[in-house]
């Protein structure tokens, strides 16, 4: 399948938004790009698999809205997978708004702390088609990339989904029980720096002491986990 990890561009007065920054959103008025670990997991798992992956992060590359609907249409996807926060859900609604009405066929996935904790929130607000809840959501990603596949066009049998995963079902919303976080680490693939396009990220960062930098993800919890201002608490609530 041809799938699309995006960040479409959310130009604001407030300046650039720090949504690939997993523990906490924040507005830099100084352009600061932080690659986004978990999400590039999600396209290396799906590229491994088989899948087709675009890569087009609006914000990292300083696309204007119309640069991004150009590479997009260029694409073609049949699954958009976006992350999402807070501050910007009700930007991204109207994104899938505008998505689903030029491409009605595609799927629409939504990840992030803030649908994990109101996960149902979305299918009312704009016509989203899955949520994948937690922090382990490229595991989710590809199962749901699978029964998608196995579908061939159809819907998918919920009876694959692992759980974690809200859908639509007629007129109202299903899921297929609590997320879970036991998914064995050791089969994560190394992370493919170059689909993931890892120096959008290398230079415009001021927690490196050294450019061109990088990130990783050395563990999905925190032995602390008592930070309020922090999202790790809604992804990884289990040490």
């Amino acid at each position: 399948m041809r799938i699309a990890i995006a960040y479409p561009p959310l130009p604001s007065e407030k300046g650039v938004p720090l949504l690939s920054q997993n523990r906490q959103f924040q507005w830099f008025s100084r352009p600061t790009y932080i690659y986004p670990v978990v999400p590039a997991l999600a396209a290396t798992q799906a590229h491994r698999a088989g899948h087709e992956v675009a890569w087009l992060d609006g914000i990292a590359s300083e696309w204007s809205p119309e640069m991004f609907e150009e590479r997009l249409d260029a694409f073609n996807p049949e699954v958009v997978m976006l992350e999402t926060k807070t501050p910007v859900v009700r930007r991204h609604w109207e994104i899938i708004r505008a998505m689903k009405a030029r491409r009605p066929g595609v799927a629409v996935v939504l990840v992030g702390d803030h649908v994990t904790a109101l996960p149902e929130e979305s299918f009312a607000q704009c016509p989203v088609d899955y949520v994948l809840t937690g922090g382990d959501y490229d595991f989710l990603l590809l199962n749901l990339l699978v029964a998608l596949q196995a579908a061939a066009g159809g819907a998918p049998d919920p009876a694959a989904f692992e759980p974690g995963i809200y859908w639509r079902e007629g007129g109202s919303v299903r899921n297929s029980g609590p997320f879970r976080l036991d998914h064995d680490l050791k089969c994560v693939p190394w992370i493919d720096r170059d689909l993931t396009q890892w120096r959008l990220y290398a230079e415009k960062n001021g927690n490196f002491r050294r450019t061109p930098g990088t990130y990783i993800m050395s563990g999905r919890d925190c032995w602390h986990g008592k930070c309020t201002f922090c999202s790790w608490t809604t992804l990884y609530p289990t040490y």
